[in-house]
């Protein structure tokens, strides 16, 4: 393994905030990441932003400190740099925690089929819908659901074919956790 976290030195909302990479493949960075909580649909194109928190969460896990300049050098010298592709998440809709998620396809059927996969998918969840907090989004690739969950919810591994990829998030520094459904476009 080797992910590698620069110094947390770049504020932001009251924060300060150090990037997660890998150097071998963006497989590996997705499942560093998972494993302290971060969502995918934090990737930034080639990193992930991680605060103090996460960072001493990744380095625990096993993450190599370094410094900025050699983080962005060891990413160009393994063609994972990847400059200004982040994605670029619109949200769609959103039902916080203890709402009832009312018509998801509503905010879906512009998008077509894949947009009906993607309410299919939620609809695999429905029982526990109105205990997390719910938001759908588009970028130019893909739809995503992201569903907010209490670390203590016992929510079963549900894998449903309608939708591309499921990301269980581990247990975040707050104490919550994410399911995070993608379809294509």
């Amino acid at each position: 393994m080797t992910v590698l976290v620069d110094n947390a030195v770049w504020p932001w909302r009251g924060r300060l905030w150090a990037h997660l990479v890998s150097d071998v493949s963006y497989a590996e960075l997705h499942e560093a990441a998972r494993l302290i909580g971060k969502r995918r649909l934090g990737f930034q194109g080639d990193h992930y932003d991680v605060d103090e928190a996460d960072r001493e969460r990744a380095l625990a896990n096993g993450a190599e400190a370094i410094d900025s300049r050699r983080l962005v050098r060891r990413l160009r010298d393994t063609g994972l740099r990847r400059p200004g592709s982040k994605p670029s998440w619109v949200r769609l809709a959103e039902w916080p925690a203890g709402s009832e998620v009312d018509d998801p396809m509503g905010a879906l059927q512009s998008h077509g089929d894949p947009g009906a996969r993607l309410a299919a998918g939620l609809e695999e969840y429905r029982r526990h819908l109105t205990a997390v907090g719910v938001a759908l989004f588009a970028d130019d690739e893909r739809l995503a659901a992201l569903l907010e969950i209490d670390h203590t919810m016992s929510i079963a591994e549900i894998r449903p074919a309608v939708v591309d990829e499921i990301v269980h998030g581990g247990v975040r520094a707050a104490g919550d956790r994410s399911i995070e459904l993608f379809v294509a476009k």
